[in-house]
C-alpha cells in the first residue's frame, strides 16, 4: 500500500501546461494534469488505453472526435484510446485533472512529468 496526496501533483504551469506523474506501473498510469487558463491540450489518441478523467478544480471543455463536452468540477469522462480529443480550459482558474490510463501505453513519454 502506498498513500499520495494529490496536492503534491497539482501546481500553476510555468508556461500553458504542467503534467506530474503519481503511480505508474503496467496496469495503469495516474497523472495530474495542469493547465492554465486560456490554454489547450491539443488532439491527441490514447491509443489502446482507456483514459478515466476527473476534474479537481475548473472548467473544460473536451473535445471527442469533434463532438464538444463541457465538464466541471466533481465529473468524471471515459474515453476509449482510439478517440481523438484535446481539453480546452475554459474556466477563469488553473484547470486540474486527475488521469488514469489502464493499461500504461507502451511510449515511454506517456510516463512521464511534462511542462510545455
Amino acid at each position: 500500500m502506498k498513500k499520495f496526496s494529490l496536492s503534491d501533483y497539482r501546481n500553476e504551469p510555468k508556461e500553458r501546461i504542467s503534467k506530474r506523474v503519481i503511480f505508474k506501473d503496467t496496469n495503469v498510469l495516474a497523472f495530474i494534469l495542469n493547465i492554465s487558463k486560456n490554454a489547450v491540450l491539443p488532439n491527441h489518441t490514447h491509443f489502446t488505453s482507456t483514459l478515466l478523467m476527473k476534474v479537481l478544480q475548473g472548467t473544460a471543455n473536451v473535445t471527442i472526435n469533434d463532438k464538444i463536452v463541457p465538464l466541471t468540477e466533481g465529473e468524471l469522462l471515459q474515453v476509449e484510446g482510439s478517440e481523438n480529443m484535446s481539453v480546452e480550459n475554459v474556466g477563469e482558474v488553473t484547470l486540474q485533472l486527475f488521469i488514469t490510463l489502464s493499461p500504461t501505453p507502451t511510449a515511454v513519454d506517456y510516463a512521464k512529468d511534462v511542462d510545455m
